[in-house]
């Protein structure tokens, strides 16, 4: 039987297993020994295997009918602590692969790479499947290298574009710090920076699955935009025009009606400088407009002007009042 691994069983408890992948799971839960369970050892070192098995097992049994009723509360703390369980060890599992690989015998755990851009830089990469992604400003990105046999995970904070190749056998997942994005084969843009409240999500060809929060996935084709809200826990979507939202990869600047607060942030990206706004109201002033390769002292000249406001540039600090 093909080997049980934390992205296989990830994918058991989102609901993206195929037929045949289901069925490696199951056969699995029904194993009654140890020895020959279909685990890899070097992915889950120093992981209780048979408590993991008995965790997953009693999560997808169906309760008994029989249960008495004073045994509901107990019942209702085993279920709880299980699902917790579950989701502890498998996060801790996904997460122990980051680690440098080591060799145990004849076995080498899964290697990440991680890829910064560094403030006012950008980054193109080709992904071991083929997929080519580009990197904004500030951002970071961890990627197996190889991608595994049954699925393609990247893990994101900041922006990037990706066009994904097309593998059906292996959905693409992009995972940020808010949400995760799932897809086949297409082109989107993903915003996922730290300081920021929303997470974004713009389709430019095909079509994803955002997931966030308690809520249900929303599915996202071709010129909409999700957006993730980590305040209000909320998803949102919209008909937009997806290539202005990529445009950043050409040196593209757009803004849309966006408070100043938030294009400071931008600009601290765009430029590596430090943005300080003195007053409090003008944090909250709105600008909209588009520059290709624009210099620094041109855009805050325009800005100025159209939002009234004066400012002062000492080397890579920037102080609007």
């Amino acid at each position: 039987m093909p080997g049980v691994n934390p992205e296989l069983l990830k994918k058991y408890f989102d609901g993206q297993c195929t037929p045949a992948e289901e069925s490696r799971v199951m056969e699995w839960l029904h194993s009654n020994s140890n020895q020959n369970d279909a685990f890899d050892d070097s992915v889950f070192q120093g992981i209780d295997k048979a408590l993991l098995k008995d965790s997953i097992w009693e999560e997808v049994q169906p309760t008994s009918k029989a249960s008495k009723p004073k045994q509901g509360w107990l019942s209702f703390l085993k279920l709880a602590a299980s699902v917790l369980i579950i989701a502890v060890l498998v996060h801790f599992i996904l997460q122990s692969q980051f680690l440098p690989s080591r060799e145990t015998g004849a076995r080498t755990k899964v290697q990440y790479k991680n890829i910064k851009t560094a403030l006012g830089e950008k980054k193109n990469i080709t992904l071991p499947d083929g997929t080519i992604l580009s990197l904004n400003a500030g951002s970071e990105l961890r990627v197996p290298i190889p991608f595994n046999d049954t699925a393609r995970i990247v893990y994101l904070q900041g922006e990037a574009y990706l066009q994904v190749t097309h593998d059906l056998s292996r959905p693409f997942t992009v995972v940020t710090e808010h949400a995760e994005v799932q897809v086949l084969g297409t082109a989107f843009n993903v915003n996922a920076y730290l300081d920021e409240e929303y997470t974004t999500v713009v389709v430019s060809k095909g079509k994803v699955k955002l997931s966030a929060g308690k809520g249900n996935p929303v599915l996202l084709t071709k010129n909409q935009l999700g957006s993730y809200s980590s305040v209000s826990g909320k998803i949102h979507r919209n008909t937009v025009y997806s290539t202005s939202y990529s445009g950043w990869k050409n040196n593209e600047l757009v803004f849309r009606n966006q408070p100043l607060k938030d294009i400071a942030k931008v600009l601290e990206r765009w430029y590596a400088i430090e943005v300080e706004i003195k007053s409090l109201s003008l944090k909250e002033h709105r600008f909209t407009g588009k520059y290709k390769e624009v210099t620094l002292h041109d855009l805050l000249n325009d800005m100025s002007q159209v939002m009234q406001f004066q400012y002062q540039l000492d080397e890579n600090k920037l102080a609007i009042y």
